[in-house]
């Protein structure tokens, strides 16, 4: 029986290695609701007329900069390290991830969403919990607030949050503003929030012996534009990272494509490392990464998670497609037009627990945030360089013990690790174009992390219709014009 066993083991570490060490990063390879677009892509079924023709092209590109609008859409990003468990239908993520108003795009990343053993890391992936994260997801997208009762107190901003423990502190809001209209701005709100109850098609989230409990098979996305669609979720053993869109914004979102890159075992297994996600946003580019960053406290480990960041900024590449009319699309994470790095990136704090302990009782961030290893290295220009992070104004992540508000530094129970209180949870961005307007950090006790969400604003650059239309119709009656002294031949 054991030379049974023993053969097994022979037979399946080589298909294990070959596993990883084959490793394929396919930019498509990715789930996301199933959709129908419209009949007409008016940007597709326009810029094909203006091909055909180089002159009629020309002429386009002379009025491009009249033709194009920049609107503002509401992004809530957030970033939870979950500690290997599943959730379950007491988890209530509705405090987390309902704001007023809604916003427009959901950026939700993940990290250790199943046990980071060495059966996790080696062998097939388990995505039983990812399942479960999305039909609660799903469920409390599609409950928000917003109803046709509730919308006059949402606009005024009037409506209260039901129970504020969650976060410590309140959503900041925004609409979606005309850019025109900001000397005079008129909130907007899509109206129709419909509150759905839970689907029984997504089965149950208390099934923990099931992990199939919940259907595998993908919701449509289309009609009602009270739904929120996923437009892309993707797996890497523990990190899991997903991004939803209102229905009705969905034909506007294309060029999706995902990038993974790992920086665990060996420097390439994927208990540690990133996935990014690329899109456009009408004529706008976005790249979500959310990472799990090489953990440890000892001194020179910040260097590792400075190693981790140069190789995901180097190896994350969204190859173009030929063909097509992403030929010009970004292919590294920095050439996008807007950037958001969320995740555990695992930074400490340089002080002995006792001293960390004293400053965060004294809710001393200042001192603290002088000692925090992130700040130390992007202003000595090691890491991060360019990047932008709000104000902290909320006590450190991580570690807490098991349900409770007590920070795992103490000596109450000897089993458990002893780590400096620190801010391991973090959410970044580059570039232009984004705003932020609120960084909190939530307060459920589900895992030894605290949540941390924020909310952007994004400008986004879009094509009017009718300017466009008239544009073209214009070049064309110029061009008419230009032929016809030929045509009577003079």
């Amino acid at each position: 029986m054991r030379e049974e066993n023993c053969n097994k083991n022979k037979i399946s570490w080589p298909k294990t290695l070959k596993k990883w060490f084959t490793f394929k990063n396919k930019a498509e390879d990715f789930h996301a609701d199933e959709f129908n677009h419209r009949d007409y892509d008016f940007y597709d079924k326009e810029v094909c007329i203006i091909n055909k023709n180089r002159r009629r092209e020309r002429s386009s590109k002379k009025y491009a900069p009249q033709v194009r609008d920049v609107n503002d859409y509401r992004i809530f990003v957030a970033t939870w390290n979950v500690a290997g468990k599943s959730p379950t239908s007491s988890v209530n993520l509705e405090d987390w991830l309902h704001t007023s108003p809604p916003a427009d795009i959901y950026v939700l990343g993940f990290q250790e969403i199943v046990p980071l053993n060495a059966g996790n890391v080696l062998g097939t992936e388990d995505n039983g919990p990812a399942k479960k994260w999305v039909a609660l997801i799903r469920r409390t997208l599609n409950s928000l607030p917003g109803t046709s009762s509730e919308l006059n107190s949402d606009f005024e901003g009037s409506k209260t949050e039901k129970n504020p423990s969650f976060l410590n502190g309140p959503s900041s809001c925004s609409m979606r503003i005309m850019k025109s209209e900001m000397g005079n701005p008129q909130p907007r709100l899509t109206r129709g929030y419909s509150v759905n109850g839970y689907d029984p098609n997504l089965g149950s989230l208390d099934d923990d012996n099931d992990p199939d409990s919940i259907h595998s098979h993908l919701p449509y996305c289309g009609g009602n534009s009270s739904y929120y669609c996923l437009v892309a979720s993707k797996q890497m053993v523990g990190i899991y990272l997903t991004v939803w869109v209102k229905n009705d914004l969905r034909d506007d979102v294309c060029n999706m494509k995902v990038s993974c890159v790992g920086r665990g075992l060996m420097g390439y297994l994927g208990n540690k490392g990133s996935i990014s996600i690329s899109m456009s946003l009408h004529q706008t580019s976005f790249c979500f990464i959310c990472s799990h960053l090489t953990s440890g406290q000892k001194e020179g480990d910040e260097l590792r998670r400075n190693a981790d960041v140069i190789e995901i900024l180097r190896k994350t590449w969204f190859p173009r497609v030929e063909g097509t009319k992403d030929e010009k699309s970004p292919q590294t994470i920095l050439e996008h037009d807007r950037v958001i790095w969320l995740g555990d990136l695992n930074y400490r704090i340089a002080l002995s627990c006792r001293s960390a302990k004293a400053l965060v009782e004294a809710r001393n961030w200042r001192a603290l945030l002088e000692n925090d290893q992130l700040r130390i290295e992007q202003r000595s220009g090691r890491v991060f360089g360019g990047w932008n992070e709000g104000r902290i104004d909320f006590p450190p992540t991580y570690k807490y013990s098991n349900n409770s508000d007590r920070y795992a530094c103490d000596d109450i129970h000897p089993k458990e690790k002893r780590r400096t209180p620190a801010w391991c949870d973090r959410i970044l961005w580059y570039g232009r174009g984004l705003h932020q307007i609120s960084y909190v950090r939530g307060e459920s006790r589900f895992s030894d992390h605290r949540p941390v969400c924020s909310i952007f604003i994004a400008e986004v650059e879009s094509i009017n219709r009718c300017k466009f239309k008239k544009t073209t119709s214009c070049s064309s009656r110029i061009e008419v014009e230009e032929l016809l002294p030929y045509l009577h031949g003079y």
